[in-house]
């Protein structure tokens, strides 16, 4: 299998396989309805072209990824997502570390011309870490001290939030600081990076962080006294 097939079936299955993971244990309808609808409209968009229209203003790939992130931050303050709240703290951590292969993948991509070098760890995303440090702290997560386990999952935010801030500075408008263009996540399937596996990483540091903050059930406080 040539790169071009391996990274182009990569962005096919693994925003699939997070948003199957995320669906099935929320066990929500609406939820699982919600990704699917947003995924649909992702690819929707990126047939019609619209996305590609980096001359507009403001451009139409800004929209759709305020469009995302709002939406996630919505979703992830709205009651649709107790019971992931609820899931072990292992499982939410541990979750994190789909962003390994994500960030193998945009790496792998860089190789063949569609990512920006920016955009990988030989640039300016060390994203990886998150996911890395995802896999050492998932086995003791009931054991770590609430504070180092919020701390993580901050520096975690921030790394995300710093490569989405490469990706929109990176994008060809007037507005663009690094260079080459930014242009890939307007074309299918790799604009379900932004739409899925950004927004499912995001989404994954609003829950930790409200399951971190919520009050503490009797049966967790005799475990860790």
């Amino acid at each position: 299998m040539n790169v071009h097939a391996f990274v182009y079936l990569g962005f096919v299955i693994l925003p699939v396989a997070v948003a199957i993971a995320i669906s099935w244990a929320s066990r929500s309808v609406a939820l699982t309805f919600s990704i699917l609808a947003w995924m649909l409209i992702a690819a929707g968009l990126v047939r019609s072209g619209v996305l590609s229209h980096f001359d507009s203003t403001p451009p139409p790939m800004a929209l759709f990824l305020l469009a995302g992130l709002g939406g996630t931050i919505a979703l992830g303050s709205s009651r649709s997502i107790s019971r992931l709240i609820e899931l072990p703290l292992a499982m939410l951590i541990g979750f994190q570390a789909f962003r390994i292969v994500v960030e193998i993948l945009i790496h792998k991509s860089s190789t063949v011309g569609l990512a920006p070098p920016q955009m990988t760890w030989s640039g300016y995303n060390f994203d990886i870490a998150t996911g890395l440090t995802a896999l050492l702290l998932a086995p003791f997560a009931g054991s770590l001290p609430r504070w180092l386990i919020l701390l993580w999952n901050s520096l975690g935010l921030a790394l995300l939030l710093v490569v989405i801030g490469i990706a929109a500075v990176s994008f060809p408008t007037r507005l663009q600081l690094l260079h080459p263009d930014n242009r890939w996540p307007a074309f299918f399937p790799y604009v379900w990076l932004p739409a899925i596996l950004v927004t499912a990483a995001l989404l994954g540091h609003i829950v930790l962080f409200r399951r971190l903050t919520r009050k503490l059930t009797p049966a967790e406080i005799a475990v860790r006294s």
